[in-house]
């Protein structure tokens, strides 16, 4: 574990104003899944346009700038090709290929060489959200209009006899707000869970990243019942964001290694979870200011 637990408490508070922001509004515009999912689709594409070009101006990377580009590729290419023309493992390899660019490429930015296997278990784990996320899409039929499966268990939890003192209260959110709106809201879901596997598989803003999706991890759990058997994946899936949240993953191998000396402080507290810049490797090039300095 890196550093003290104040370092998690700004990504907490943006990831808590995006929630309010989502959950507030985003379901009461009453939008198809559909036009959400195309919606965050051309974000998630625009987004990692713009960080490529962070990365190759600003931080003098230009293997994870490419590596940006392809993962855009790679998000358009899951869900808006048919499952013909482009299958699953099309998709696939070109999330690896962004993923291993990215890594290699700022491998000189971290300075805990030795901790590669949190990275593997944050990429990993990244890949299965994305790819949660597009088989709900391909599969799962949450997109048809009527939020499909997500609509069919959400309806089914609503009316479950509660198991735990919390199953009462979910109950109460998933009659009041989910089930009337199952469409909007099994879009807003699926698409949480694209946006928050790119953004930990990339190490991108991790710890808001995984502060988002331990909330998803959560009400997946509470979807099915905590003393569910059938939920011990989510709870896999929540153990795994915390290991990355307490190791400050995104700094191993991943955009947060390379952004950290390149935003102002502020930006690196509040989106980075970053206090103190951790020691520069020796010889390391390319390296830019934290913040601001005093004239």
């Amino acid at each position: 574990m890196t550093g003290s637990f104040a370092r998690f408490v700004p990504p907490l508070v943006v990831a808590v104003i995006l929630l309010v922001l989502v959950i507030g509004f985003g379901p009461l515009l009453r939008l198809p899944s559909v036009v959400i999912l195309t919606t965050m689709l051309g974000l998630i594409i625009l987004g990692c346009l713009a960080l490529a070009v962070y990365l190759w101006t600003a931080c003098g990377r230009r293997l994870a700038a490419a590596g940006a580009v392809i993962l855009a590729i790679a998000a358009w290419t899951a869900f808006f090709l048919s499952s013909t023309a482009a299958p699953w493992v099309v998709w696939t390899v070109l999330f690896f290929i962004a993923v291993g660019l990215i890594a290699y490429d700022t491998h000189q930015d971290t300075t805990r060489k030795g901790w590669w296997p949190i990275a593997l278990m944050r990429i990993f784990f990244g890949w299965a959200w994305i790819d949660n996320s597009q088989d709900h899409f391909r599969v799962g039929n949450w997109f048809q209009g009527d939020g499909g499966g997500f609509a069919q268990t959400a309806t089914g939890a609503a009316g479950r006899p509660p198991l735990f003192f919390l199953d009462s209260l979910y109950s109460g959110f998933l009659k009041g707000a989910v089930v009337p709106n199952a469409d909007a809201w099994a879009g807003v879901t699926a698409c949480g869970e694209l946006t928050f596997g790119l953004m930990l598989a990339i190490g991108f803003l991790t710890p808001v990243a995984v502060w988002l999706s331990l909330w998803q991890s959560s009400n997946y759990i509470l979807l099915k019942g905590f003393l569910s058997h059938s939920a011990y994946t989510d709870k896999v899936f929540l153990i795994a964001d915390l290991v990355t949240m307490l190791t400050a993953g995104g700094l191993v191998y991943g955009v947060d290694a390379a952004l950290q000396r390149h935003v102002p402080a502020w930006f690196a507290r509040w989106f980075l979870g970053v206090v103190d810049v951790e020691a520069v490797p020796a010889g390391a090039p390319g390296l830019g200011r934290v913040s601001p300095q005093p004239t």
